[in-house]
């Protein structure tokens, strides 16, 4: 009866966490093993600093819903990260506090995203020679890690989750990397010969909270980029030059040339699929193509991160913008074809 009842418990606190990061791919609710160095040394990896039981957990409420009730003599941060146990000193300087084995910009953010164990919190992290959290590189003011999935704080509508380097991680473990974005950007801008919003282009790599903008944009140089995207396409003899130019003029709400975000969002919301005349072309994902080819010239912005989008276009309309512009949305991991920053 006592193994019953303790496996209940165990069943509730599992589903518990597995809940905390909205069915998340990448979320793992069990230990890992602890990594032999080529010196025959036993240490935590970063993604799992928490050392307890013998194992290796994300933090002390992930060891416990795992079974392991000994984690009064837990250890942040293994030997996993510099050789002496001590995690504090590799936080990057734009999440210096250390708590729960993990990297945050303050207490408050911490216990926002689960880590009650702030008492013993360091402001101290990133000063042992650019505090790289175990892996990565510098991208303005974040740390680019892409083995950093350990999801922190889940976006709203269950999209992805923020990991602790303060970036966005979508729903299939990929972490968005804001210094490709904006060259992504900067691609479409260079390679079709048009002219993006300059204040779109130094926020597309936002990540999280939607930064208020309203980006502009003429209308002939929106349809130079749509025709790209539709090249090929002829549904009942109509062409994919002739869907954009009608597209643009539907954007165009106030017919003076110019689109703006606020005036494409409106435009776009007067139809209740919010696709406008390109139904025939985005049969299945409807609105959410639509948003798709607005949100990489700025008239369309959402939450998360600009690089998870694109995915929920028609594979011929993603072959066509893969001829103008690296990635758009992440492969299967961060060393494929469409996440190389040389691909264009």
């Amino acid at each position: 009866m006592k193994r019953v009842f303790n496996l209940v418990i165990f069943a509730t606190l599992f589903l518990g966490f597995l809940g905390a990061c909205e069915n998340e791919e990448f979320a793992q609710a069990t230990s890992v093993s602890k990594i032999i160095s080529p010196d025959g040394k036993a240490s935590c990896p970063n993604s799992h600093p928490f050392e307890a039981c013998g194992a290796c957990w994300t933090d002390a409420a992930q060891a416990q819903s795992g079974g392991c009730n000994d984690t009064g003599n837990g250890n942040n941060g293994g030997d996993g990260n510099n050789g002496d146990g001590d995690q504090n000193n590799n936080c990057p300087s734009s999440h210096p506090y250390a708590a729960c084995g993990q990297c945050w910009t303050d207490a408050n953010q911490a216990q926002a995203g689960g880590c009650n164990d702030t008492g013993g919190g360091n402001d101290g992290g990133g000063n042992d020679g650019g505090g790289d959290n175990g892996g990565g590189t510098p991208c303005g003011d974040y740390n680019y890690n892409p083995d950093n999935t350990t999801c922190v704080v889940v976006v709203a509508n269950g999209s992805g989750c923020m990991n602790s380097d303060g970036l966005f991680v979508s729903s299939k473990g990929i972490v968005s990397n804001p210094c490709n974005t904006k060259e992504a950007v900067l691609d479409i801008e260079r390679n079709l010969g048009i002219n993006i919003s300059n204040q779109f282009i130094e926020s597309s790599g936002y990540q999280g909270n939607v930064p208020s903008i309203n980006p502009t944009m003429t209308k002939s140089d929106f349809i130079i980029y749509m025709k790209a995207l539709f090249i090929g396409i002829n549904i009942a003899g109509k062409t994919g030059d002739q869907y954009a130019t009608e597209f643009a003029d539907l954007l165009d709400t106030n017919n003076d040339g110019i689109l703006t975000r606020n005036e494409a969002s409106q435009a776009k919301g007067s139809d209740p699929r919010q696709v406008l005349n390109l139904e025939p072309i985005f049969t299945i994902n409807g609105g959410l193509a639509t948003d798709d080819v607005l949100a990489y010239v700025g008239l369309y912005l959402g939450d998360g991160a600009l690089d998870k989008y694109a995915g929920d276009l028609p594979q011929s309309v993603q072959d066509n913008m893969a001829n103008f512009t690296r990635t758009w949305q992440p492969g299967v991991n961060a060393a494929s074809k469409r996440y190389d920053s040389n691909n264009k």
